[in-house]
Parts: structure tokens; sequence; C-alpha cells
């Protein structure tokens, strides 16, 4: 039968089929098999086993417990044949071998539940009962973690299952049997946060906190769900937390930035920004925030120079070229400003704002007929802006085109009718016009000529 197997696969078949004769009751037939493996591999550690718990069946102690100690000869880190013969001895009540076995084992598996019960009924049966119960206690303490890491796992088929309400109970209920099991924390947070209970998740990361007080990630996570929720403050405290544990991940300080320029503190901010840009100088957007921060504080050269360092890094960004753009136009540079402007908008055609920008640098140079082209272009991205017509009303009326900038402004008040500018600016063309009556009417009665 087993005449094509090696001798390890063979021995190993016969003692499976020992085994199964074992739980069978037929002993006989379980000690035959048994004793054919021993000829295959003599003193093959499973087979040693085997006939341990053969012999112990049979009542055979002592035959037992030398074929136990033979598997542990072969094989000394077996920490259930040590418990095996710890058993025995206790059976004949020889108490010492016994703790001995039992402890030896805990030292190899310290999570043998059942060594520990065994140990707690020695104890007892010596009179100690306060270490009976600490031993008691133990194995309900590694039985509860065991059921609670099948929970979770539970938990987890069920979240992949998309049956999220069901996980999220086998998680509370893991958390029940064992409160230190962060991994149960962790799972039932993402599950929390994946639902919009975001309340519920803080809680959980609070008490990841505490379970892992040096696991950087959780203050992470943790950080951005108070952003999210509007508390910025609790965010800055647990996102300096996160970079205290680990200086080198830059999102916590990019988080920790944002939060600061969020918040007007501009100088700490700035710190955060450029402790960053000088780490991790590949992350655009600190550019751009930098250069918002100094053109704020009014640093128009600093502003400059900053973006043309994020052009650098990242040379096909249109915000950085529109960026650069109105930092130019504040310096009045119209000529590099329009440069900038345009390269904005060849990398991104459709964003009404580049044109609308690029048509006023146009307009502060005289360039009228180009400012026109851009204003339309802006308008046909974006017909519903009010501002968009106004402005380019002002070009017509600096034209002395006043039929087009009239038209102009009857469509800003149709789109925004209390724009009270564009019925003034109307009013100054009837005056250009000398149609007097219409003027006062359009500026003092906000009544349009038609």
């Amino acid at each position: 039968m087993y005449s094509n197997l090696t001798p390890e696969m063979s021995a190993f078949s016969l003692c499976q089929e020992a085994e199964s004769y074992l739980k069978a009751e037929k002993l006989d037939e379980a000690y035959l098999a048994c004793e054919k493996a021993l000829e295959i591999l003599p003193f093959y550690p499973l087979a040693c086993k085997s006939m341990g718990n053969i012999l112990q069946v049979m009542g055979k102690l002592d035959e037992a417990i030398n074929w136990y100690a033979q598997a542990i000869i072969q094989q000394p880190n077996w920490a259930e044949a040590y418990t095996n013969i710890g058993s025995l001895y206790a059976k004949q009540k020889n108490w010492q071998p016994a703790i001995a076995c039992y402890e030896k084992a805990i030292e190899l598996q310290p999570n043998l539940a059942g060594t520990y019960r065994n140990l707690s009924r020695i104890c007892q049966q010596l009179g100690d009962l306060s270490l009976a119960k600490k031993y008691w206690l133990k194995a309900q303490k590694i039985e509860s973690e065991k059921t609670a890491l099948e929970k979770v796992n539970q938990g987890n088929i069920l979240s992949d299952e998309g049956k999220t309400e069901d996980a999220i109970s086998y998680y509370r209920e893991a958390i029940e049997l064992n409160p230190s099991l962060s991994e149960a924390y962790s799972k039932l947070a993402e599950v929390l946060v994946s639902q919009g209970k975001l309340k519920d998740a803080i809680d959980c990361y609070q008490s990841l906190i505490e379970l892992l007080p040096k696991n950087w990630l959780i203050p992470h996570k943790l950080g951005k769900i108070f952003r999210e929720t509007g508390k910025l403050n609790d965010a800055v405290e647990t996102f300096e937390l996160a970079i205290e544990l680990n200086p080198k991940f830059p999102w916590s300080q990019k988080h920790l930035a944002d939060i600061l320029y969020e918040q007007g503190k501009l100088n700490r901010a700035l710190t955060c920004y450029q402790k960053l840009m000088k780490s991790h100088p590949n992350i655009w957007d600190t550019y751009c925030k930098i250069g918002e921060i100094f053109i704020k504080q009014g640093e128009i050269n600093q502003a400059v120079f900053v973006y043309r360092r994020g052009l650098k890094v990242n040379p096909n960004l249109a915000r950085f070229h529109y960026k650069l753009g109105e930092a130019l136009s504040k310096q009045q540079k119209w000529c590099a400003a329009i440069k900038a402007y345009h390269q904005a908008i060849e990398l991104k055609a459709d964003n009404y704002l580049f044109h609308f920008k690029l048509a006023n640098a146009l307009q502060n140079i005289g360039k009228l007929d180009e400012a026109i082209i851009s204003y339309e272009t802006a308008i046909e991205i974006n017909s519903k802006s009010c501002w968009l017509y106004a402005s380019l009303g002002q070009v017509y009326i600096q034209q002395k085109n006043w039929s087009y900038a009239v038209e102009c402004f009857r469509q800003a008040i149709q789109i925004k009718p209390d724009y009270d500018k564009a019925y003034q600016k109307i009013a100054y063309i009837f005056e250009q016009l000398g149609d007097y009556e219409a003027a006062e009417k359009c500026r003092n009665k906000q009544e349009l000529p038609y």
C-alpha cells in the first residue's frame, strides 16, 4: 500500500492511520499501525507520540511516558509532548514531575490554555489556591483571546462580503472578549470610517493609541478624521504625535502644515512647509502653499522664487504657471505674467480663470483686442459669471464701443439682478452718449433703457 511512498511519507501515513484507529477505540489496530511506522523509521517522533497516546489509553502509563520522552529526545521543543507526560505524572499523583513538565511546555509554547488548567488543578490538590486561581485565569484569558481572534477573522470575512453591520458586531464582540486586542480595534475603525461613523472611529483609534503607543500610523489616521470633522486643534495635536513617532513620513507633516495654514497660523505653517520641502522636495503642493503664504505676507519676490523652484519639480503643472503669473502680476511685470498665463493655458485650456487673468494682464498693457478674445474664451467656458461679462464690458468702454459694452453689462445684470456696479457702468455709457435721462433712470432707479 505504501510501496511508492518515501519512508517519511509511509511512516506519516501509518501514524495518521494509528490515530484514526485510536479515535475509533480500535486499540490493537492502532498499536500495529504504529509499530509498522516505527519499523520504517525507528524513533520517528510522530510515531513515538502516537505510541504514547495508545499506551496511555491502554492504561500503561509508565510505557506511555517512555514513548513521549523518546519523542522529546528526537524533537526537544515539542510542547505538547511535555504536556502529555505532565498529565500522566498527574494521574499518578506524582505532582512535582508533572509541574516541571507543564512549566516546560508553557516555556516552549506560552499560549497552551489546557496546560495552565492542568497546573491549576495540581495547585488545588496541593492547597495553593492563590496560584491555582492565577493559572485558571491565565487559561481563560488565552481562550478568550483565541475566541476573540476567531471573531475578528469572521468579521473580516463579513466585511469582504459587504456585510458591514454584521462585521461591526463581530469586531465589537472580539473587543468585549479581549479589550487588549489591537487588531479588533483597527479593523472596527476601518469599517466605521467607511460607513461615515467617524465619532465611533475616533474612539477606536484613541483606544489603539493607548494599546500601541509607538505606532505612528494610528495617530496619523486619527488626525485625518479630526481634520475631516473640523476638530482642527485635535488634529494638530495628533499629527504632531505622529511626526514625533515617525519624522520621516511626509504626509503627517503635510496635513499638519495644511491645517495650520487653514487656521491662519502662517508662520508656523511656513516653518512646517519649509521643513517638508527640504526633506521631500518632490511634493509639489508644498511650493504652492509656501508661495501663497509669502504673497499673503507681502513677500512677492520670495513667492516668485518659490514658484520657479516648484516649476523645476513639476514643469507640467498648470497651477504653478498660474500662481507664478499671479505673483508677477502683483509686481506689475505684465509681460512675464502674460507668458506664465499662456503656459498655464497650454497645459489646461479649459480653466476659465486662466483666460480671465490673462485678459486682465493684456488689458493692463493696452492689448485690448487680445484681452477681448481672452475674456470671450473665459465666458465660453463659464457663461454664468457676471464678473466676466463686466470685465469684458470695461474693455469695450476703453474702446468706446458703447453698444457692445452695454450688452455685456446687460448680460451681467441678467445673471446678477442686484449688480449695482453694472447699472452704474451703463449709466456712464449713456452719459457719454448724451442721454442723461436714461443715465439717471439707470443709476438711481436701476431701470434699463430698451
